[in-house]
């Protein structure tokens, strides 16, 4: 056996280098904003990000990273403490307002470190031109989040509320909930290329399918343990879907992203290469290997 199936060492040294700048930003925003997360989950995200976007600096990747991990500290919190609707549409609403005024809202430990995040974003020069786009994402995310919690317990009482349909088309149209527009948004903003809005035309349509491999490969890395689970919303929990369904729309999505972003790959654009390493690190991460059992709870 030789070494050639294997990434140079040196690449490995300057990722795991990466990896550890992220890692102890993190861990020292965590403390302080959520106490209590374990070190695993922590080390996961921050070498996540430093695998996705390996030319950043760590600088780069710091928001980028908190951003990853308030999104898994919020679905966490959604999915394990939140047990009334109103409670859940209030913290959805906080959270947009944040971003869409800028004004801190210190009223919960999730708004408050949003807050502290959106003020240091809305500082970057970047930020005017993708503002729109990132409120978007995180609107969309939220709504995501909302879907499932609505969804997961409807199911759970077996009782439908007005206004759902419980179908997979449903299902789908709240694919927002794979948080791929609000965890990668971030990355353009503090790494993104000074080409990115001239291909904005190519790149969005390929995230936008990204947002379908991660939330499809989520699901199929998590049903065996979602079925006995209550509160859970799986797309594999839907009337007449099967798992081989599901892996062919994974992979027709996975051959569109490769599709849009093939001339930009062509010419080593990195803003394309960013979004096609974010749709294999999420295929790869639920279902070619073990790494993804860190992440496993983090997009629900």
């Amino acid at each position: 056996m030789t070494d050639t199936m294997f990434p140079p060492v040196d690449q490995c040294v300057s990722v795991m280098r990466l990896g550890l700048d992220a890692l102890g930003d993190l861990e020292r925003w965590m403390a302080k904003e959520h106490p209590g997360y374990e070190s695993r989950t922590m080390a996961a995200i921050a070498f996540s990000e430093a695998g996705i976007g390996p030319w950043a600096t760590g600088e780069q990747l710091r928001l980028p990273t908190r951003m990853a991990m308030w999104v898994i500290v919020l679905d966490d919190y959604i999915e394990q403490e939140i047990t009334e609707r109103e409670h859940l549409d209030e913290l959805v609403d906080r959270c947009n307002a944040v971003v869409r005024t800028g004004l801190r809202d210190d009223s919960h430990p999730l708004t408050a470190s949003l807050s502290g995040w959106q003020e240091e974003a809305s500082a970057l020069p970047t930020y005017p031109a993708l503002a729109s786009l990132w409120e978007e994402s995180v609107a969309r995310t939220l709504d995501g989040y909302r879907y499932n919690w609505i969804a997961g317990w409807a199911r759970e009482r077996g009782e439908i509320p007005p206004g759902i349909t419980m179908d997979v088309e449903e299902h789908l149209a709240h694919i927002g909930s794979s948080a791929i527009g609000q965890v990668h948004v971030p990355r353009w903003l503090t790494y993104g290329g000074d080409t990115l809005w001239e291909h904005m035309d190519v790149l969005l349509p390929a995230l936008e399918d990204t947002h379908f491999v991660c939330r499809l490969a989520n699901d199929l890395g998590t049903i065996s343990r979602e079925r006995d689970q209550p509160g859970q919303n799986n797309i594999l929990m839907y009337e007449g879907v099967s798992e081989d369904w599901v892996r062919d729309l994974l992979g027709s999505r996975m051959a569109s992203v490769r599709r849009h972003l093939a001339p930009l790959l062509a010419e080593g654009n990195l803003d394309a290469i960013g979004v096609l390493r974010l749709a294999e690190w999420c295929e790869y991460q639920y279902l070619g290997s073990h790494v993804g059992e860190f992440l496993v709870h983090g997009v629900d």
